[in-house]
């Protein structure tokens, strides 16, 4: 099933911001502005904000993967035409997305697209793509996706990229954290591989995972903490895919949710 999203009814189909296709279990959310390298543009950011926040209705998918149409993931925001405001609900919409998201990410992934890719749960790169904030080359601050570069980099990390603006690659990109793998060029076994091994869990407790990890938990103070980790817990266990993990278990079989091959 192939969905074209289309913001603006007069648009053609080689001008629509954002292409939408579904596969199975995956949803596949494509920035279509190759001719600007994929920059980030009001039209583009609100059609995938509508897309990520509509994923969560439909029970039988597993995964969201963000990509670029054509050689490149994202240059950035469009210097001239993009707002604070349309760029953060869009970070936001797919940190809180309760499905496991992937940035696939190509060629060049600057600005704009690292906040994307910080934002997502998985972040997958072919070899020899580019990485790097260079706003401060033209007097700008990467601020607006800065708390979700943070979910990937630290501080120090952070620090340093920031003020050079310096561009770097893969294995740079691998080694202080940001990727969860690198994919060989005109492949995609690296991203079969993690999806077939996303859907081996249980889809409700990867929601709730996202849950916890994005919520306030984890950093309440000891006690609070550890009460509110227990009602947390209490109340998966006495779920039904819970119960079917557990059974399934027992009987040496695979759970439900898992497809049969």
């Amino acid at each position: 099933l192939l969905l074209i999203l289309l913001l603006l009814g007069e648009y053609m189909p080689n001008q629509v911001p954002l292409i939408v296709e579904r596969q199975g279990s995956v949803l596949t959310i494509s920035l279509n502005n190759p001719s600007k390298k994929n920059a980030l543009n009001s039209e583009m950011m609100g059609a995938m904000t509508a897309a990520i926040e509509g994923s969560g209705k439909y029970s039988e998918l597993r995964a969201v993967v963000i990509q670029g149409s054509g050689s490149v993931f994202c240059s950035g925001a469009e210097v001239t035409s993009w707002k604070a405001e349309e760029l953060q609900l869009l970070l936001r919409s797919l940190v809180e997305c309760p499905l496991p998201t992937i940035s696939y990410v190509r060629g060049i992934c600057l600005g704009g697209g690292m906040g994307l890719a910080g934002a997502s749960d998985f972040v997958l790169a072919e070899e020899g793509t580019k990485f790097g904030f260079p706003e401060v080359k033209i007097g700008m601050v990467p601020a607006v996706i800065s708390p979700y570069v943070a979910r990937k980099l630290t501080l120090g990390k952070m620090r340093e990229s920031f003020i050079t603006g310096e561009i770097f690659g893969t294995s740079q990109a691998l080694s202080i954290g940001f990727l969860y793998g690198i994919e060989k060029r005109n492949e995609n076994g690296a991203l079969q591989t993690l999806i077939s091994d996303i859907e081996k869990g249980g889809p409700q407790a990867q929601t709730h995972i996202k849950r916890l990890l994005n919520g306030d938990i984890l950093s309440r103070k000891i006690q609070e903490r550890d009460l509110a980790l227990a009602d947390f817990i209490s109340q998966i266990r006495e779920g039904s895919e819970s119960k079917e993990g557990i059974r399934s278990f027992l009987e040496k079989r695979k759970p439900d949710w898992c497809r049969d091959d």
